[in-house]
């Protein structure tokens, strides 16, 4: 069944075990990018043929976020060092309107270094910045508590 986009949420940890929320984010980048594709054609073959490469990536990760000093401060406090990321999608709605994250639709695990840029400003425009984050560990999607049953969908 489709779901929305609605409750997913960037985490942080520093030991990998524990996962906090880091701040509110608006996007994601593109979880479990595609693999490259490396040619395995021969003289013999009618057609190009391929294997299976390593996962395909820019270098770096940006999540977009409403701009607040205090989101500056959580990433500049981090400084150059590796730290474990996570992108949970799926949350419950509490009584007082706030999200717990659950990551019920999934986990995508990484590490990697933290930067931020602000971003362009416009006319009547809410200031909004990009929390970079470089990879040193390849995303790959967390299975500990997966519930469902084959032919189910979802994760």
């Amino acid at each position: 069944m489709p779901t929305i986009s609605y409750a997913s949420f960037l985490m942080h940890s520093d030991d990998g075990k524990t996962y906090t929320k880091f701040y509110p984010i608006k996007t994601t980048p593109e979880l479990m990018a595609p693999k490259e594709a490396v040619e395995t054609t021969t003289l013999e073959d009618s057609g190009r043929t391929y294997i299976p490469g390593i996962r395909q990536t820019d270098g770096s990760t940006g999540f977009t976020s409403n701009y607040e000093l205090e989101y500056v401060r959580k990433v500049e406090e981090l400084g150059e060092q590796d730290t474990y990321w996570s992108v949970w999608l799926g949350g419950t709605e509490n009584n007082d309107g706030t999200v717990t994250p659950t990551g019920e639709f999934g986990k995508y695990n990484f590490k990697g270094r933290a930067s931020y840029a602000v971003s362009e400003q416009s006319v009547n425009g809410v200031r909004e910045m990009t929390t970079n984050i470089m990879p040193s560990q390849a995303m790959y999607r967390d299975k500990t508590g997966d519930t469902l049953t084959p032919g189910g969908g979802g994760n």
